[in-house]
């Protein structure tokens, strides 16, 4: 029987801890996601590590709770609604043209 060669397991563990992220977010496609997860079925440090990703996630997501000011939204859809072009002539001269789009809804 072969020896256990070590150094296969740091490949693998590369590149589960550079895919991670990919299943804490549940991102990965089923081939993906069973890979990494027969990982971290064998391998504590890299389940610990996912672990602390998928925890951190979880506060990150729990503390983002905060509403946007009111008119936020209006003011920028208004800021994306306006183009401004800046032309320069051969004499120098610059002329900028500012334009913004309005776009109206009925309420009704």
């Amino acid at each position: 029987m072969k020896e256990h060669d070590p150094r296969l397991d740091e490949i693998d563990c590369r590149a589960a801890k550079r895919d991670l992220s990919l299943l804490v977010d549940l991102e990965c496609d089923d081939a993906c996601r069973s890979r990494l997860e027969h990982h971290l079925a064998g391998c504590p440090d890299c389940r610990e590590m996912f672990l602390s990703e998928r925890r951190l996630k979880a506060k990150l997501s729990s503390s983002c709770c905060e509403k946007a000011p009111s008119g936020l939204r209006e003011r920028l859809m208004v800021e994306i609604r306006r183009t401004t072009v800046t032309t320069t002539g051969v004499d120098g001269t610059t002329v900028v043209h500012q334009r913004t789009t309005v776009e109206r809804r009925d309420l009704t």
